[in-house]
């Protein structure tokens, strides 16, 4: 399986027509134990977490503005979250660190 490139999008969003997404960075960040994510959508939408390397950590059907991610299983490291709605996707970065 080959290497995935990631590339961070700048956030903007359009309330005239509903179909932009925006994605907030995650907070607090540096994150330890669990970290919130703000996003802004249209219909359905979905959050994965990836690792450096591309694996998927966490996939969710995401159903609120703001998204608590549980930070206790994560190692630490960097990782990358895609907010992904109506075929548009965001992607931010964020670092984990332990207590």
């Amino acid at each position: 399986m080959g290497l995935m490139s990631f590339s961070a999008p700048v956030s903007t969003w359009m309330d005239s027509e509903g179909n932009t997404i925006k994605l907030g960075q995650n907070y607090p960040n540096p994150a330890i134990g669990k970290t919130f994510i703000e996003v802004s959508f249209v219909g359905e939408a979905t959050l994965t977490v990836y690792n450096v390397v591309g694996k998927v950590i966490e996939e969710r059907v995401v159903t609120s503005n703001v998204i608590t991610l549980d930070l206790s299983d994560y190692t630490e490291g960097i990782y990358l979250y895609t907010l992904e709605s109506n075929g548009e996707k965001l992607t931010k970065r964020m670092t984990v660190k332990k207590p």
